[in-house]
């Protein structure tokens, strides 16, 4: 008896090691090969590229589970979505149907234009679809004004990968495109979804007009390329529009770029800082952005800052940026004057 109790612990104890093995990964993947075609699919459709992908393999890997597994991973899944519902699923479908049943198409239209959320324009969603050598070449053949509204879609990362694989002349082209860009048509938006889709979007998908691009997105582009394209790309823009290439140039000396002064240049720039504007912005600096801060004062100066940071009630957001902004401002005046140095990945500022 003693014997069967010890053999059943033994194989409980197995059993458990082996559950242990399934991940959440793979159980999503064992209910994914449970359900039907169709019931997979529709789930299928609804996850980001990568996920899409992880979860493939994860279905490969999974192919010899046994009965003891597969009822643990739904025992998991069970427990892990008890305290969850479904009301938020397709719930703007839902409440768009009970209208227009209810109120007719137009009258519905009209009111849900006052309290739903504004539907966003899914161009970025499926540019995560597309490989980045087929957006390079979507961009060459396209005119120049349609690539620069496709780009600012991308994430900066993704944009300065695809950039690098287009034509140096177009690659200045483009980024000047970007840094100007003001209000985008809903015309322009159904060209560039038409490009993405293997036919056009009904007019639901189509977002308003709106405002994308500008320096910000430009500079983070080009913070992303190796040095000497960067460098190139602003002599460009800077032969179209001598104004614009600068403040490109500015947005890509950020806050955190004071990590690559040197100590002595640091402590040059903090002494000509009010604390006024010091406390609120490096409220949101890394911790090691303000120990080299730190380093470079004195010790009463920085138990004197970090008491008022300490002391000082929360600031908003808006309030960090602009004192930030001010710190770099007085550091790019030191920078043009010669007074400090600095290379950044970008351009070189000496």
């Amino acid at each position: 008896m003693a014997d069967a109790a010890s053999k059943d612990d033994k194989t409980e104890k197995e059993d458990g090691q082996q559950l242990e093995l399934i991940t959440g990964r793979q159980t999503a993947a064992i209910l994914m090969l449970l359900f039907d075609d169709d019931e997979a699919a529709k789930i299928l459709e609804r996850l980001e590229p990568q996920e899409a992908e992880l979860l493939g393999e994860a279905m490969f890997s999974v192919a010899d589970v046994d009965a003891i597994q597969i009822d643990g991973s739904l025992d998991r899944f069970l427990q892990l979505t008890r305290n969850q519902t479904m009301l938020a699923y397709k719930s703007d479908e839902k409440v768009g149907r009970v209208f227009r049943a209810a109120l007719g198409t137009p009258r519905a239209e009209t009111m849900m234009n006052r309290f739903a959320p504004k539907r966003p324009t899914n161009i970025a969603e499926l540019l995560k679809w597309v490989e980045i050598k087929d957006l390079a070449e979507l961009v060459q053949n396209e005119p120049p004004q349609i690539a620069a509204v496709l780009i600012s879609f991308m994430t900066p990362e993704a944009a300065a990968e695809m950039l690098q694989l287009v034509e140096p002349a177009l690659q200045e082209e483009l980024i000047y495109r970007v840094a100007t860009l003001g209000p985008v048509s809903a015309h322009a938006l159904a060209q560039i979804h038409a490009l993405l889709e293997s036919n056009g979007p009904s007019a639901e998908e189509i977002a308003p007009p709106m405002e994308i691009g500008g320096l910000m997105d430009s500079a983070s582009i080009i913070n992303g390329l190796p040095k000497q394209a960067s460098q190139a790309i602003l002599k460009g823009v800077a032969k179209r529009d001598r104004k614009i290439a600068k403040q490109i140039e500015d947005e890509m000396f950020v806050f955190a770029d004071l990590m690559n002064l040197s100590k002595k240049d640091i402590g040059t720039v903090v002494r000509k800082v009010d604390s006024a504007i010091l406390v609120p912005a490096l409220r949101g600096a890394s911790s090691e952005l303000k120990a080299k801060i730190f380093e470079a004062m004195s010790q009463r100066a920085a138990e004197t800052i970090q008491d008022e940071m300490d002391e000082s009630p929360p600031q908003p957001m808006e309030a960090v940026i602009s004192a930030q902004k001010g710190v770099i401002a007085i550091a790019k005046l030191m920078i043009d004057n010669g007074e400090i140095s600095m290379s950044t990945g970008g351009a070189d500022y000496v």
